[in-house]
């Protein structure tokens, strides 16, 4: 399969995310193909504490006109290593540093129609430090079971793809009970 980008416009920027159109070219035909990319990657964390409780947020996610759970995330700051950005959001958003950092993956869950990957890490040796919240940032750090947040990724309890992937990858390498 050959396809051949023609003209590629930025038709929104913003410095979290743009619009692009490309106009490729396949088969003799040309078609506009819309999509939207982020300058920088994401990351997210599955933190685990001594006594196998994993480190959720939860928080209103205005798409999904909801009060979710999801892991410690964010994107990273430009040229920061993903290892870098996920200790720091891992720090701001629940007030751990972790001793151990593992990564477990990255993943890009919209290849279609969104152009970022996020990178995926499991923490644990947590030391407890200064939670420092952006400003404007609203959450509450709840701790549960790992194996009832397990249980509840096995039953569609949880929307956040992260959240899913992170216990997922994190159960199947044996990092959790």
């Amino acid at each position: 399969m050959s396809y051949t980008i023609i003209e590629s416009r930025t038709v929104f920027h913003h410095p979290w995310v743009r619009i692009i159109v490309d106009t490729l070219e396949h088969a003799g035909r040309q078609s506009p193909y819309f999509y939207l990319e982020s300058p920088v990657e994401a990351i997210a964390t599955v933190a685990l504490t001594t006594e196998k409780q994993i480190v959720l947020t939860r928080q209103y996610r205005h798409p999904m006109r909801a009060v979710i759970y999801d892991l410690p995330a964010g994107r990273l700051n430009p040229g920061e290593l993903p290892a870098d950005g996920a200790q720091r959001e891992l720090e701001e958003e629940t007030g751990y540093h972790a001793g151990n950092l593992v990564p477990l993956g990255r993943y890009n869950q919209f290849p279609g129609t969104l152009k970022v990957a996020t990178n995926l890490f499991f923490a644990a040796d947590l030391i407890p430090a200064p939670q420092r919240l952006d400003e404007g940032e609203e959450l509450e750090v709840v701790l549960r079971p790992f194996g009832d947040v397990l249980a509840g990724v096995l039953h569609g309890e949880f929307v956040d793809g992260s959240l899913q992937m992170g216990v997922l990858l994190t159960a199947q390498k044996g990092l959790a009970p």
